[in-house]
């Protein structure tokens, strides 16, 4: 394959195929990275499937790292960290790129950014060529977050972090209070393994995580969790770990599952007082009846994440650099594949269903 070069997504041919193309000229505050790795995130494959429409031709992949290679700008690039950036960095970046005069930004909510530019999900055109994963480079613009990676961190588990790492810690900014508290996690992906590690570190006093897949369920147990309840079983069993808690009930629902019925199962049980974040659910899906008295006699609190911000991105970097040795996340990355087999990486991910794939770039 050439320098430069992107694997294009078609939507209405149902293809992914090469395009070889010239190096943009950088405009002051970009800088161009050349891609090292990149996985396909749940959204990727939504949109392989056609179950997730994105602009179309379009460079997919969110969850990147790179090499800076140049940088447009006679004043000094900071990361997130204070870091002065230069040439030859190992970086990865926020999902996305928002104009620090935003309303949203001030109010940290960068990711509602009525400017937001989402890398991974613009179309393909002369002007917008390198702008996400499944590429040799891509071009980083103005009010993207970016921070250097920790020579701790395996380059090809780092590119997770931009996406589940960061969205996972969202949810726990979400939350008043962890520490010795009963918490239950709604599917065990990528998103609940994380959030199990991060549950886990911040000394809850249990975790249990359900799901309906029993490889899926005995592996969480390595990222923290004391519980497991495949959803598939009688809720007897359920019922038989919160009666050993002092509430009767969760304290902490975190759903990474999207799943109505799991949502369903942690509003029924849920202990007084008791905190839902709700994550998962980013696809169109049904409405859930909610009682208002039972909110209310129960002393209930909902709150939604979508994506994160910045504060999250810098706080998912941290956890990694401190416990990526205490839990096994480099088995997400189950399968590898070089660019020009991108195709096949996404065939592979839709039958297989691994936790990630890597295209090594």
């Amino acid at each position: 394959m050439c320098n430069s070069c992107v694997m294009l997504f078609d939507d209405e041919e149902r293809s992914i195929l090469p395009e070889f193309t010239a190096l943009p000229e950088l405009k002051n505050g970009q800088i161009l990275v050349n891609n090292k790795y990149a996985t396909l995130c749940g959204s990727d494959l939504h949109t392989f499937t056609g179950r997730r429409k994105e602009p179309s031709p379009i460079v997919l992949g969110h969850e990147i790292v790179g090499e800076i290679i140049e940088m447009a700008s006679n004043e000094p690039f900071y990361d997130l960290n204070g870091n002065i950036l230069k040439i030859g960095d190992i970086v990865t970046w926020t999902i996305f790129a928002s104009p620090e005069e935003d309303e949203f930004v001030k109010d940290k909510m960068p990711q509602k950014s009525a400017s937001l530019f989402k890398y991974g999900h613009v179309k393909f055109t002369e002007e917008e060529k390198f702008n996400g994963g499944l590429g040799t480079h891509c071009v980083l613009k103005k009010g993207t977050g970016i921070l250097k990676l920790p020579s701790s961190i395996n380059e090809k588990f780092a590119p997770i972090i931009n996406c589940a790492g960061a969205t996972a810690m969202a949810a726990f900014r979400l939350i008043d209070k962890i520490e010795n508290k009963n918490v239950l996690i709604l599917g065990a992906g990528v998103l609940g393994l994380i959030a199990t590690s991060i549950a886990d570190q911040k000394k809850a006093a249990s975790v249990t995580v359900l799901d309906i897949d029993k490889e899926r369920l005995e592996k969480s147990k390595s990222f923290g969790a004391k519980y497991i309840y495949n959803a598939l079983s009688p809720i007897e069993e359920l019922e038989t770990i919160t009666s050993q808690f002092y509430k009767k009930g969760f304290d902490v629902m975190i759903d990474m599952s999207g799943s109505v019925d799991a949502i369903k199962t942690g509003l029924k049980y849920s202990a007084i007082g008791a905190q839902h974040i709700w994550i998962g659910a980013v696809t169109p899906t049904e409405d859930i009846a909610i009682n208002p008295e039972m909110m209310i006699r129960k002393l209930l609190s909902i709150k939604g994440m979508h994506n994160y911000n910045f504060e999250d991105f810098v706080n998912a970097v941290s956890f990694f650099e401190e416990h990526f040795e205490d839990y096994p996340f480099q088995t997400f990355i189950e399968k590898e594949f070089e660019l020009k087999e991108t195709k096949e990486a996404f065939e592979y991910a839709v039958k297989h269903k691994p936790f990630r794939v890597l295209i090594n770039i």
